[in-house]
């Protein structure tokens, strides 16, 4: 077989050297390392031996060239995390850090800036080291291991803790004649790191500095959540329960009550699935919401005050109901109109038109709280001139606005005789002298029960 051409013998050279598969990365720094005098969580009470180590791989080290390395939440203070507070530490001039080699390198620490009830205290603290210049004329340094020691002598210590392998370390070097910086590839754990805390059991971030869980949502986080204080494990460990405005608590002033409170306070919250239990009469993920009394009977809708406003048939009546909204801004519902989605009654069922237009009538075919009660029939008083179920002109109870010509009022048993429920059914007992299923027709004859009677005895 004649050999491949050049540029594929080429090319089949390149893809099988063990170069080609051989990526260099660009990183500045190689193999760096920073240690401390301690194994486990390094204390954050006590100065510290600090020990770094690293090869720069891109840039030549002469004399005077120095090298960078961030210490976040380091400082020379007195003070003892979480306890004392913190107060300014003071800086060590260059040359003056004691350290190993010191015929290598010459030290200087810069103190970061102290700031109270911070996040990130002393986060500009940093270590500073040059080259001492050794030979004339100096020689090239690089792809060399350099370890250098800070000792406890130098009064540098955490101040508070940070995560293993934390970013906010870094190495950096000026010898490219501009500032370069690289993150250190391995650091040991600052601090506790919420050990004592399970490490937040998974469902939540530890601040490293202050040793506290801030947990996810659903596990009480703060930002998002309402509970009572103390009532759910500061270790992430528990759900919280949905919330809702309580309709039981107490005001806190004039003008605020009904705070957020984890199932309304209308249920107890089960702290092992996050789901409430609700007392009876309250139903919801979060016990926000009233039941209706016994589910409206079939005869009628559970509605909430927010929809009943918009309706043309729930009590009370009144007119332009589409233009009723309530609850329609975040600031009625906060103050006002807090129960907007909360309070729900029964809007019950009619088979006429219940309103105040034309040829609407002012009271539904079914009534009563849950809607269990059928109307008996109705009917014009027999017995006056006017025609009382002309609705005309006439406010329907607890309303505010009149009924429009032919708008209907509804007279149970024309106003001569009592309704009777049977099983939530309406029947008319006429008075004496009054007959029909409404108690429309005079008569010496009545009406008991829904059953024709003669007064006499005859039947």
């Amino acid at each position: 077989m004649p050999p491949p051409p050049a540029p594929l013998a080429f090319l089949l050279l390149l893809l099988l050297s063990p170069l080609a598969h051989c990526t260099v990365p660009n990183n500045l720094f190689r193999d760096s390392t920073l240690a401390f005098d301690q194994t486990g969580a390094v204390d954050t009470k006590n100065p510290l031996e600090i020990t770094i180590q690293f090869r720069l791989w891109t840039q030549n080290l002469t004399a005077a060239d120095l090298i960078y390395l961030k210490l976040p939440r380091f400082s020379r203070s007195t003070y003892t995390q979480g306890k004392d507070g913190g107060a300014v530490g003071s800086d060590i001039a260059m040359g003056n850090v004691e350290l190993s080699p010191s015929t290598y390198w010459n030290g200087q620490w810069t103190e970061g800036t102290w700031c109270a009830g911070c996040s990130d205290p002393y986060s500009s603290s940093m270590l500073t080291f040059q080259v001492r210049q050794l030979n004339i004329p100096p020689q090239p340094i690089r792809r060399e291991i350099h370890t250098i020691t800070i000792f406890k002598s130098n009064g540098i210590k955490a101040y508070c803790g940070q995560a293993a392998n934390s970013a906010a370390i870094q190495l950096g070097t000026n010898a490219s004649g501009t500032i370069q910086w690289d993150t250190v590839d391995s650091t040991p754990l600052v601090g506790n790191g919420c050990q004592d805390m399970a490490s937040c059991n998974l469902h939540g971030t530890c601040d490293y500095c202050y040793n506290t869980c801030t947990c996810d949502l659903g596990y009480g986080n703060p930002s998002t959540e309402v509970f009572e204080h103390g009532s759910v494990r500061i270790d992430c460990a528990e759900r919280t329960c949905p919330s809702g405005s309580s309709i039981r608590d107490l005001p806190t002033t004039s003008t605020k009550a009904h705070a957020k409170a984890e199932c309304s306070n209308n249920g107890i919250c089960d702290r092992s699935v996050g789901f409430c239990t609700c007392y009876d009469g309250w139903e919801g993920l979060a016990c926000d919401r009233m039941v209706c009394p016994n589910r409206c009977s079939g005869h009628g809708i559970c509605a909430s005050m927010k929809e009943q406003a918009g309706m043309a048939n729930a009590f009370p009546l009144g007119r332009n109901v589409t233009n009723n909204v309530y609850g329609k801004t975040m600031l009625s519902r906060e103050t006002t109109a807090w129960d907007y989605d909360s309070m729900y009654g029964c809007v019950c069922d009619s088979s006429w038109p219940v309103g105040l237009e034309w040829g609407e009538w002012q009271k539904a075919e079914w009534h009563g709280p849950d809607c269990s009660l059928k109307r008996c029939p109705t009917g014009d008083d027999p017995v006056t001139a006017a025609n009382e179920t002309d609705c005309e002109g006439v406010t329907p109870d607890g309303g505010a606005e009149m009924g429009k010509k032919n708008n209907g009022c509804v007279v149970e048993c024309s106003n001569r005789g009592v309704c009777v429920y049977e099983e939530g059914i309406g029947t008319c007992k006429c008075f004496d002298g009054f007959l029909g299923e409404n108690c429309d027709t005079m008569s010496a004859y009545g009406m008991e029960a829904g059953e024709w009677f003669d007064p006499t005895g005859d039947v």
